[in-house]
């Protein structure tokens, strides 16, 4: 099941995969309103969100 997630850069919608999701970390620059997402093929997504919260919708998607 995937999620949907607002990416910052881009400002638009974007739907991920737990499945896919190699890596979830704070952003060094914003650590309490932005999370960088890495995915399996190398991508890495910045979204918005706290970490712990971002953690936990992919949790619930899987």
């Amino acid at each position: 099941m995937v999620t949907q997630f607002m990416d910052t850069a881009a400002g638009t919608a974007v739907y991920i995969n737990p499945a896919y999701v190699v890596t979830l970390r704070p952003d060094p620059a914003d650590p309490d309103h932005v999370s960088i997402i890495t995915l399996r093929n190398g991508e890495s997504i910045r979204v918005k969100g706290e970490h712990r919260e971002v953690a936990e919708r992919l949790a619930r998607a899987a």
